[in-house]
């Protein structure tokens, strides 16, 4: 780590440079370059290009030292051997952030090359990478990346190790509607790591909750400490890939960090106060139940269903999860009773059966809203001829606008093609809504895990 602290410049910049920019489309150099201006930055834009005079419209420059304006970031598209004169560059040109998007260096065995890069920047120039797709900030308006164009605005700061994931992760977010509020491919980790990211995220305004892909730390203290004091802020979620051995070795020929043992990071990350998910789903799962929802102020939980089978799947889960379905007492039983059929279920999960139609989700449901002791609503749906899905999906919305829900929800619905539509819909309008009941009490868990979290940050 340089000695300059500071890693604002990386997403609030005023100027950007691109060294390597390409007038070929479909070259990184490009790419970079065209989605920059696509994301709308308001900043200055200079591609660096010896043999161009202009790429997109904007005026290429031969070298760094010719752009006229301060740069405030610098984006490094060329060849690995000629990475080392762009950073003396930088550093003679007084640029403090530099991503390396090049690689073949510590990742493939050329560590020699990548120490003499930090050597040349150190006290004067922050490098993120190399071997890195760039850095997606929305709050700025920049795509700094040869990634997707269109990324959908959100309020998850993802970090990832593995740029390939990454930039997949970018279409599948925008494609499943999960918005995020950047996305910064860390690559080799030679100088910014997760640690600055996570102190640097912790007080961005424009994040609700943090999400790394992880294969190895360098610096492992530094990121457990700084996580300790980010979680009061922020809920952060890890995906730490290399539980087995053979998975722990090849991240560790991937990206050219030490994987390490896996119990001990599963330690780590508990006593740091960290969620880890076991795979990408859970994950995103997660990130939508905490982004759309306030944290809840206890435990016990009501699941309403029109199925009775997905209400026991649903109940199966949460006794595996260690959720709390609460004993509902009997002001709000005879309360249910009023509304419900004769042979439906005021217990807990409590059955409306199939027979349910819109109306009585929002009497059901309007009821639970109101009642101070339900700390949490898990809502289920199942598909039936008798009723549009659409319908049941926009009850559940009309209740969190009318009621002011201050207590989290999440849905789900079950069925074919209509459910399909009303489970997107939900989704647009930014609700915690899944295609399966145990994804619904999956997300819960996250929030009761924050709850608890919290909880004991207070009582210690």
């Amino acid at each position: 780590m340089t000695a300059v602290k500071d890693i604002g410049r990386f997403f609030n910049p005023r100027n950007i440079a691109i060294v390597g920019a390409s007038k070929t489309p479909g070259k990184i150099g490009h790419e970079i370059v065209r989605n920059i201006c696509l994301s709308g930055f308001e900043g200055g834009i200079f591609p660096v290009n010896p043999n161009a005079n202009s790429i997109l419209g904007l005026k290429c420059f031969k070298t760094l030292r010719d752009i006229p304006s301060e740069v405030d970031l610098a984006l490094i598209v060329v060849p690995a051997e000629l990475v080392e004169k762009i950073v003396q560059d930088c550093v003679d040109k007084h640029v403090p952030a530099a991503i390396i998007i090049t690689s073949g260096f510590s990742e493939s065995g050329h560590k020699e090359l990548e120490d003499r890069i930090l050597a040349i920047a150190r006290s004067k120039l922050r490098i993120v990478g190399p071997n890195t797709f760039g850095i997606y900030y929305a709050k700025s308006k920049m795509n700094a990346t040869f990634g997707p164009s269109k990324v959908l605005e959100g309020k998850t700061a993802f970090i990832t190790q593995s740029g390939a994931l990454g930039l997949a992760l970018m279409d599948w977010t925008t494609e499943e509607k999960y918005g995020i509020s950047s996305i910064v491919s860390i690559g080799n980790k030679s100088d910014v790591d997760d640690a600055d990211l996570v102190e640097f995220f912790a007080d961005d305004s424009s994040t609700k909750c943090l999400l790394i892909y992880m294969e190895g730390l360098k610096n492992g203290r530094n990121f457990f400490e700084a996580s300790k004091r980010a979680v009061i802020k922020k809920p952060i979620v890890v995906i730490k890939a290399g539980r087995s051995a053979r998975g722990a070795q090849a991240a560790s020929s991937h990206t050219g960090s030490i994987a390490g043992q896996d119990t001990i990071f599963n330690a780590a990350f508990e006593q740091a106060g960290i969620m880890r998910a076991e795979e990408m789903t859970q994950a995103f799962d997660w990130m939508q139940a905490i982004n759309e929802n306030p944290v809840p102020r206890g435990e016990d939980l009501a699941i309403v269903t029109n199925g009775g089978g997905i209400g026991v799947l649903a109940t199966d889960k949460c006794s595996e999860l260690g959720l709390k379905l609460m004993d509902l007492p009997d002001d709000l039983k005879e309360e249910l009773k009023e509304c419900l059929p004769s042979f439906g279920s005021i217990r807990n999960p409590i059955d409306m059966t199939a027979n349910a139609d819109d109306v009585l989700y929002g009497k059901v449901l309007g009821i639970l809203a109101k009642r101070k002791e339900v700390d949490g609503i898990i809502a289920l749906f199942c598909q039936t001829a008798n009723i549009d899905p659409m319908l049941v999906a926009q009850v559940i919305m009309t209740i969190r606008d009318q009621e002011r829900l201050t207590k989290p929800l999440t849905c789900a619905f079950i069925g074919g093609h209509l459910s399909q539509l009303a489970y997107s819909r939900m989704l647009e309008k930014k609700f915690a809504a899944y295609p399966t009941a145990e994804r619904a009490v999956d997300a819960m868990y996250a929030l009761i895990a924050r709850y608890r979290l919290l909880n004991s940050l207070e009582l210690g």
